[in-house]
Formats: structure tokens, sequence, C-alpha cells
């Protein structure tokens, strides 16, 4: 079997040099989603990325971006060339592709696209229909839910991938939404690594910690006060991740020295520290939308990590981990206090029981491997 997956995500170790080159910090989480699905795809097919990477010539400190073919066991990234002017990019990327496509073996061949980005969804469809292949949609959040989107690019969206062959989502309801001619779906909450990292114990202060968004629509801000309530001087609170306005950050954190902002992490570092934390913290605020569309990847990733997961509520995956991890009411910092307050309380051993519980179970369900199984079965049905 040959996948071609049309995304705007790069090969794993060069995305950190590519977010570096822009002088606002892009958003990661697609990123980490995709190159989880494509090494999972690799488990079972050879993976043929076209990749679309996102480029501003304001925002960018790169001049331009040249094609580039990268091979990676099982998987070919193709770096489609990115002109520089945004009305070329389209028919450039098609006349790219063209090309490409007609050097590969289409045998038993399936398409893959992400369904929030509108180049790739376009394209998908057109060398869909051009070589008579199915295409699989990749939905993993509501266009709606896109910050700084129109209703026109959620119609537009949805317009392009109302009539795929098949959707693969993380929630029933983005299923629903999509796949709105009722055809072969397969909903999987998310992906996590095969193997956590070996945690070698070390002597530095006990933290909590959270990585990821740093934008005040994800409760970062509630988590920080939240934390400034803890009276305990004998633990830190450590955070990472892309931000918007580094200025209110560091205005929110300068009273408290025992809160510590520690930049842009590269993945494996982010992981260092999920695997050695007291706590991992998602301070997400509970909203109707959010749940129903969107899994809280970072509580996935704090789940895996082997140790103890404190989230605010998500009505899905407290169906598989309800015992498993300390949840919050919500991201109020009453209720976000209160679930860092449970968590010193309890015994180490008690914490490491539940840790390695809610790591056997995460494992389980979403590794690399597992969810290649899952996805392999619902890819027999698209056989030719």
């Amino acid at each position: 079997m040959q996948i071609i997956y049309f995304t705007t995500s790069l090969y794993e170790e060069d995305y950190p040099s590519f977010q570096k080159a822009w002088k606002v910090s892009l958003n990661p989480s697609n990123q980490n989603f995709h190159n989880k699905m494509i090494r999972s795809l690799a488990n079972i097919a050879q993976v043929e990325v076209f990749s679309l990477r996102p480029f501003s010539k304001s925002r960018c400190r790169i001049k331009k971006l040249e094609g580039e073919i990268k091979k990676v066991n099982q998987i070919t990234y193709h770096y489609l060339k990115v002109p520089v002017n945004p009305f070329f990019r389209y028919r450039s990327f098609l006349i790219q592709s063209k090309k490409i496509i007609k050097n590969l073996n289409l045998d038993d061949a399936v398409i893959f696209a992400d369904t929030i980005n509108p180049k790739t969804i376009k394209l998908a469809n057109f060398i869909g229909k051009k070589t008579s292949l199915p295409v699989i949609g990749i939905c993993t959040d509501s266009p709606s839910n896109i910050s700084g989107t129109r209703r026109s690019y959620t119609m537009y969206l949805l317009h392009q991938a109302q009539n795929l062959s098949g959707y693969i989502a993380l929630t029933k309801s983005l299923e629903e939404l999509f796949n709105i001619n009722n055809k072969p779906s397969l909903v999987i909450e998310g992906l996590v690594e095969n193997k956590p990292l070996e945690i070698i114990q070390d002597e530095t202060k006990p933290y909590f910690f959270f990585g990821g968004a740093l934008m005040s629509r994800y409760g970062i801000y509630d988590l920080i006060e939240a934390f400034k309530l803890l009276k305990n001087e004998n633990i830190n609170l450590l955070i990472c991740g892309h931000h918007f306005d580094l200025r209110e950050l560091h205005e929110s954190i300068k009273d408290d020295k025992r809160i510590q902002f520690l930049g842009i992490l590269p993945v494996e570092d982010v992981l260092h520290y999920e695997a050695h934390a007291l706590a991992n913290i998602n301070p997400r605020p509970f909203s109707e939308d959010l749940d129903r569309f969107s899994i809280p990847s970072k509580t996935l990733e704090y789940l895996y990590s082997g140790r103890l997961t404190i989230s605010v509520r998500n009505s899905i995956l407290q169906k598989s981990f309800s015992e498993d991890a300390i949840w919050c009411k919500s991201s109020d910092k009453k209720d976000l206090l209160e679930g860092m307050e449970k968590a010193l309380s309890m015994t180490p051993e008690q914490r490491q029981k539940m840790s390695v519980q809610a790591q056997k179970k995460v494992l389980n369900l979403y590794s690399l491997d597992a969810v290649s199984q899952k996805i392999n079965i619902f890819l027999a049905g698209f056989s030719h």
C-alpha cells in the first residue's frame, strides 16, 4: 500500500530550525499531530508526504523556500517550492504535485489530506479526481475554532471536504461535521509515541509543568494566578511554548520567583520535562464547542508521560480515564488550585500508581502501533 499525504507539516528533525526562522512563533500542535500520524501510517504503508510549508515574506526570516526531497525509512518528504507571491502558490503546488505523482506507483494507493488547510484539501481533491484515487480527510478540529478566521473560511473548507471518500476524525462530532454524506469513517482521539521516555531520577526541585499555546483562551493566565495562590515554597511552576504577547506573559509572572518561563523548546526537551514533573497541568477551559470538536492533545500527552496529570474536564477523555487523572471542574483559579493541592497531598506511591495506570491505558489505546492497526483495518475497504 502507498499513502500520499498532503500536509503543512515537516519531518520532525527539520521543524525546530523552521520554527526559529519565524519572527512570530508558529503553533506546533498541527505539526506534532501530523508528524505522529505520518509515522503511524509508515507502519503499514510507504508514505509520500507532500509538504506545503507555510511562508510569509514579512514574518519569516527565510527569503525563500526551495523544493527538497528527504527520505526517512518508509517516508519520503517532498518539500514543495513555495513562491514568494502567495497568489501563485496554489498553481505552483499543483504543477509540482502533478510532476511528482507521475513518477509514483499508484497501485493500491490512497490519498490523505489535512482538512483545515485550504490548499492541502484542494490539492488532494484535484489529484484524487485526476488519478481516481480515494481521498481520506484527516479532521483534527472545526475550522471555526481556528484563530483569526472568518465564517467564509469555515464554509469553504467544509465545502471542499464534503465529498471525500472517507474520514478520520478526532471526535464523533467532528466526523459528523465533515462527513455529511455518511461515507466510511474512523474516530481516533489522538496519538502518542510507542514507548515512553525512561525516567531518571534527578535532584531538581519538584515542579508542575505546562507546555503549549500560551494564550489566555487556553488557560495559561488562569494557571499562573492559581499557582500564585499556592502556599508552598517547595515547588515551582515551569511553563514553555509559543506566545503571542511576551510582555504580557512576563508581566503576569514577574512577582513570583517560583514561576519560570523556559521559552520555546524542542519536542524532546518538552517530553523530558513532562517525564520528570510532579504533575503536568492542562488548564484549557471547558466549552461546549471545544468539548465536541477538539480533543485536548496536551492531556493525552500528559497521561502518556508517566507522571500525574491534572486537567480541566473533558467528557470524551474522562470516559476512559476517569480514575487516572485529577480532573478539575473548570479553569477557574480556585479549581486549578484545588487540583494542585490534591496532587501535593498524595503520597509518591499514590501518584506513581495513578500515573502508571494512565500510561498503560493510553499506550494501549493511542500508541502509533495501536492506531496504525485500526487505520489498516479501515483502509481495507478502499483497496483497489
